[in-house]
C-alpha cells in the first residue's frame, strides 16, 4: 500500500465550502497545482500540541518571490433591508473582515514562515519554502460572493452587477458608498476585491502567474498615482483596458494625461472586448499553448510523488525539481504559445542516427534560452545507455549556449524521443548562467561539445529561432473619450457614466458621417 507524500495530499485538498472549492479549481487551472495550497493554518491558539490551529488563508499561491493570498467569503446580502443598512453590514462581513484577515496572514507569513501547516491539526508543514521577506512580493486578494444580484438591481439599466472601484474610499468611508471599493485597510495597503463576476473574468483571462502578477502590479501602481482620483465601473472594465493597451510590447493601463485630476472608465469596454474578433482569434491561438501547461502538470505529478529523477551522476540532494518546473511556468500565455510550437516542431523531427535541437530565446525574456532536443533511440542500444547519452548532449547544449550567446543568463532544456517513437521519456534541465565561465569551464564545455557534435559549425543539428508572435491580429480602438476631468469629491454614478458614454458614441458616429 503506497503512502502519499505531503505534496500529493495538498494537491487533493479541495476547500471546505462550495465557493472555496470553486476557487481552488480555478486557481489550479490558472496557476497549476504545484504552486497552489488551499486552506492553510498556523499553530496559533494551540496549547501543548493540542487543538486546532488558526486558519490563515483560503488559498496560497507561492511562486518564487511572488506570494498571492486569497480570502474567500460567501455572505448573503439582505436585499429586503434598506440599502443604507444592508450595504455596511455586508461590507463588514465580506470585505472588511477579509481585508483584515489577509493583512494579518501576510504579517504572520513574513515573521513566522516555518509555522505554516496544510492541515488544521498542524501536523503537516507547508511543503514549499516561503521566499525571503526582504525579496517577497505579497498580493492580497479578497474574493466575495453574495452581492451580485443586489448590485445589479441597485445600479439598474442592465448593469453587470460588479463592484465599482473608487480610489477615494478608505476604511469606514465605504459604508456610505454602496457597491464601491477603494482601500478597505486604513493603512492603504492594497487589497484586490473581486466578486463572483470578476474573479472568473480575471483568472480565466490572465491564467498564468506572471500574467496575473503583472496585472496586479500595474493596477496597484495605477491606483497609487498621487493626486488623481480613479473611478472605474468594475474590475472587468479595468481588465479590458489593460488587455487592449500596450506599451513597449507589454500590457499596461492607459497613461493618465498630465494635469488630469480624475479618471473615469465607463461600463461597456469589457463587453466590447469579449465580443471582439481580436479576442476570439487570440483565444483560438492560445489553445495550442496549453500543451505547455500539460507538460508542466505531468512532470509535477512525479515531483509531488518524490519519483522525479535527475541526470546521471547528479547528486539527488542538489536537484531542485520545483525550480526547473517554475522556470517553465514563469512564461506568460503568449510566450507559452510560441514555446509549445517550437517543442512540437522539435518532436516532429525524426531521422535515424541524427539528433535535432531547436534553440530559441524566450519571447518574454531574451536572456533566457530554451533547447528542445530530440534523439531517436538506436535499436541496438540499451535504454539506460541511450538516456545517458541524451542527457549528456542536453547538458552540453545548455552550457554551450553561453559560449555562443554570452548575454544568456539561464538555459532550460527539454530532451525526448521524437513523436515517431513508441516509447518516450523526458529530461528537464535548468542551468543558471549568470556567472561568467572561467577559462577552465569554457575549455571543458568546448571539448564536450566537440566530442558530442553539439553546436558545431556548420550546425546541422540545430535550428535557431527568436521571433515574437502577435497576441492580437489587429490593435483595438475604443470609440469616444476615455478620460474625464471633473471636480474632486463629485464622482459620477454608473447611470451618469452610461449617459456620458452614450453621448460620446453618438458624437463619434456623427463625426464619422461628416468624414464620409
Amino acid at each position: 500500500m503506497s503512502t502519499k507524500t505531503t505534496w500529493e495530499k495538498v494537491a487533493e485538498a479541495q476547500g471546505t465550502t462550495d465557493s472555496e472549492r470553486a476557487l481552488a479549481r480555478l486557481a489550479r487551472k490558472a496557476f497549476l497545482s504545484l504552486w497552489c495550497y488551499p486552506n492553510l493554518h498556523s499553530d496559533e491558539g494551540r496549547s501543548g500540541g493540542r487543538g486546532d490551529g488558526k486558519e490563515l488563508v483560503d488559498l496560497l499561491v507561492v511562486f518564487g518571490t511572488d506570494v498571492l493570498l486569497f480570502s474567500d467569503k460567501h455572505c448573503a446580502f439582505q436585499s429586503d433591508v434598506d440599502i443604507k443598512v444592508a450595504w455596511p453590514r455586508w461590507y463588514k462581513r465580506a470585505i472588511e473582515k477579509s481585508a483584515k484577515q489577509l493583512a494579518g496572514a501576510e504579517s504572520f507569513l513574513r515573521r513566522f514562515p516555518e509555522r505554516v501547516f496544510v492541515d488544521k491539526s498542524c501536523q503537516t508543514k507547508l511543503p514549499v519554502a516561503l521566499p525571503d521577506p526582504s525579496l517577497a512580493r505579497y498580493f492580497l486578494i479578497a474574493v466575495t460572493h453574495g452581492c451580485h444580484d443586489a448590485a445589479a438591481q441597485h445600479f439598474g439599466s442592465g448593469s453587470s452587477g460588479s463592484l465599482m472601484l473608487n480610489s477615494m474610499l478608505e476604511g469606514d468611508a465605504h459604508y456610505e458608498h454602496p457597491f464601491e471599493v477603494g482601500f478597505p485597510l486604513n493603512s492603504r495597503r492594497f487589497v484586490h476585491v473581486l466578486d463572483e463576476v470578476t474573479v472568473n473574468a480575471l483568472l480565466e483571462e490572465l491564467d498564468t502567474v506572471p500574467d496575473l502578477v503583472d496585472y496586479l502590479t500595474c493596477k496597484e501602481r495605477y491606483f497609487g498615482a498621487n493626486g488623481v482620483f480613479m473611478h472605474v465601473a468594475g474590475e472587468e472594465e479595468l481588465l479590458a483596458r489593460y488587455m487592449c493597451t500596450m506599451a513597449n510590447g507589454r500590457h499596461t493601463l492607459p497613461q493618465v494625461p498630465p494635469g488630469t485630476g480624475a479618471v473615469a472608465i465607463v461600463e461597456g469596454d469589457w463587453r466590447f472586448y469579449c465580443s471582439s474578433p481580436q479576442r476570439a482569434v487570440k483565444r483560438e491561438a492560445d489553445q495550442s499553448s496549453y500543451v505547455w501547461d500539460s507538460l508542466i502538470e505531468y512532470q509535477a505529478s512525479f515531483v509531488r510523488a518524490g519519483t522525479a529523477i535527475g541526470l546521471p551522476e547528479t547528486p539527488p540532494e542538489t536537484i531542485d525539481h520545483e525550480r526547473i518546473l517554475r522556470a517553465l511556468a514563469a512564461e506568460p500565455r503568449l510566450a507559452r504559445r510560441e514555446l509549445a510550437s517550437h517543442l512540437r516542431f522539435a518532436l516532429s523531427k525524426s531521422e535515424a542516427g541524427r539528433k535535432f535541437a531547436r534553440v530559441t530565446l524566450s519571447v518574454d525574456n531574451i536572456s533566457r534560452a530554451y533547447v528542445f532536443l530530440t534523439i531517436p533511440k538506436p535499436p541496438d542500444v540499451e535504454y539506460e545507455a541511450y538516456r545517458e547519452t541524451r542527457s549528456a548532449a542536453l547538458l552540453a547544449y545548455c552550457h554551450g549556449i553561453k559560449l555562443r550567446f554570452p548575454h544568456v543568463t539561464e538555459s532550460i532544456g527539454i530532451a525526448s524521443e521524437p513523436f515517431s517513437e513508441q516509447v518516450a521519456s523526458q529530461d528537464f534541465l535548468y542551468v543558471d548562467l549568470t556567472a561568467e565561465m572561467s577559462p577552465a569551464e569554457s575549455t571543458f564545455w568546448t571539448d564536450m561539445m566537440e566530442d558530442l557534435d553539439v553546436l558545431q559549425a556548420p550546425a546541422n543539428d540545430v535550428q535557431y529561432v527568436g521571433m515574437k508572435g502577435h497576441e492580437f491580429p489587429m490593435p483595438f480602438n475604443f470609440e469616444g473619450p476615455k478620460f474625464f476631468e471633473y471636480e474632486a469629491g463629485a464622482p459620477m454614478n454608473r447611470a451618469e457614466r452610461r449617459r456620458i458614454a452614450r453621448a460620446a458614441r453618438k458624437d463619434a458616429k456623427k463625426a464619422n458621417k461628416r468624414k464620409r
